[in-house]
This record gives structure tokens, sequence and C-alpha cells, in this order.
């Protein structure tokens, strides 16, 4: 999921968390010590705003990291004024008042983003989707994608999406097992796959002529024919693509899906050559 810029909202929140602080932190400490050279500077009979060698380099860093950061985050105001500072670090005349302006800008353009907060229970399944199903991916790498947003989705708490894209991951396995029971129907995936591998295991063993173990069709008849009652009562097609009908997926339910996914997928790779 992400905003503008291409930017995550986990990068969002670890910007605002991690990187924030860091930047305001930077920020004070710059106006301490440029309140305290100013000081020394007017004890020394100088002007209060010159800054010497070394402290328009300390300046220079914490203002360009700090710029860094708001591009990062499309805070456009914070870079334009970043920019204002950084000329007046040049020009030698930077002012202690804009540097606050600065933090206080920062704080007003990050109100008006919105950040979802991740449970850390779930931030495995959002920053690493592919975590646990490497080796199903491996075999079937066109499910990456819809592996990534299942684990997301659930991440997020968006449990029908979830459910969605279990059956897409599902499917991808079902068009596999669908090319090696030689289906006909031109709308390959769940009602293509579950009809040929119905009618091969239903003519009964001396009938097969898959290549495939008939033991293992039908242990995978069973379970899909079952997966297909529990799930696919709740979901339709529209365009060729299957849709949740009504989001009524509790979190436990919608794990269950998953991980029963992930189960049948793995007795599919034992079973396929």
């Amino acid at each position: 999921m992400t905003l503008a810029g291409g930017v995550c909202l986990l990068e969002l929140l670890r910007f605002y968390a991690e990187a924030y602080v860091g930047i305001g932190k930077e920020l004070l400490d710059l106006e301490v010590c440029r309140q305290v050279d100013a000081s020394e500077n007017e004890g020394k009979g100088l002007p209060g705003d010159v800054l010497d060698d070394d402290s328009q380099q300390d300046a220079l860093q914490v203002i360009e990291n700090a710029k860094k950061g708001f591009e990062k985050l499309g805070l456009k105001v914070c870079v334009l004024h970043a920019n204002e500072l950084l000329y007046s670090i040049h020009s030698g005349s930077l002012d202690m008042r804009d540097v606050r302006a600065l933090h206080h800008n920062m704080d007003r353009e990050l109100s008006t983003h919105f950040f979802v907060g991740v449970p850390e229970s779930k931030k495995d399944l959002y920053c690493n989707p592919k975590k646990g199903w490497e080796e199903i991916l491996a075999k079937f790498p066109s499910a990456t994608e819809d592996t990534e947003e299942m684990n997301k989705c659930y991440a997020l708490c968006r449990y029908s999406a979830a459910v969605f894209h279990s059956l897409l991951v599902v499917e991808h396995g079902l068009i596999a097992l669908g090319k090696l029971l030689s289906v006909t129907d031109p709308k390959e995936g769940w009602d293509a796959s579950c009809k040929k591998l119905a009618s091969v295991v239903n003519a009964g063993h001396s009938q097969n002529s898959t290549g495939l173990n008939f033991a293992f069709l039908e242990q995978v008849n069973a379970c899909i024919q079952t997966m297909k009652l529990a799930w696919r009562n709740k979901v339709n097609h529209a365009s060729g693509k299957p849709i949740v009908m009504y989001g009524s997926f509790s979190p436990d339910v919608t794990e269950d899906i998953i991980a029963a996914s992930r189960s049948f997928l793995r007795r599919l790779i034992e079973g396929i050559p």
C-alpha cells in the first residue's frame, strides 16, 4: 500500500517514529549550539550571526540531512524552507528563528499525512510477505504478487481482500495441475481444473492416464472440493476473476484460510513432477 511518491505506509511510520525524532533532535541541537556560538561571538565583539568554519559545516550537514528526509516523504514546503536555510548558511546569515520555524513546519506538514499502524505481531507479514512461501513460489512463481498482497492485506486487517488473494494463490496451483490433467476449457482456473480432476477421480484408478499418482489425485480432489464448498460459496466470478461477495471473514477464519491455502499448495508440490 503506497502513497504519493511511492512511499509505503510502513516507511511513513518508520520515518515518524525514527527519522522524525532524529531530525528534530539535530535541529534542536543546532539551535542550542548556534545560540552558544552567537553568545561567544558577541563576547568577542563579533556579530552574533557569524558562523565559523566548524559551525558552518555542522549546520550544512544537519539541514542537508533534514532536506533528504523531507524529499523522501514529499514534504515540499519543508524542502523549500531547508533550501532557504542552506542559502543563509552559505551567506553566513543563519537565523535560529528559521531553524525553529523549519522544525514547526515539519510538524505541520506531517500532520497532513494519515498514518496507519501495523501491529507488531503482523509486522513480518507486511515487511516479508513471501516468508514461509518460498518453496511454493519457487514452484509457482506466477503466484508471487497475489501471495504478497494476501499477506499485506491480512497485516492491514483487510480480511476479505486477504481471502480474495488466497483464492488467487490457490488458483495458480490449480492452473498448473490443470495443464497436467490436459484441461481443455479455455477459461483455466478453479472451475476448469476442479471439474477435470473430479472426472478423473470418478473414472477410477484403471482409467487414470494423467501420469500422476491416483492416490494423490484423490487427496487433492477431496481437499479442493472441501475448499471450494467452504470458501467459494462466498465468492462469485466477475470478468473471469473471483470476487468476495461479502466481508464476513474474521481474523481467525482468514488466518485458517491462508494456512489451508499454503498446506494445499505444499501437498500439490509433492505430487506434481
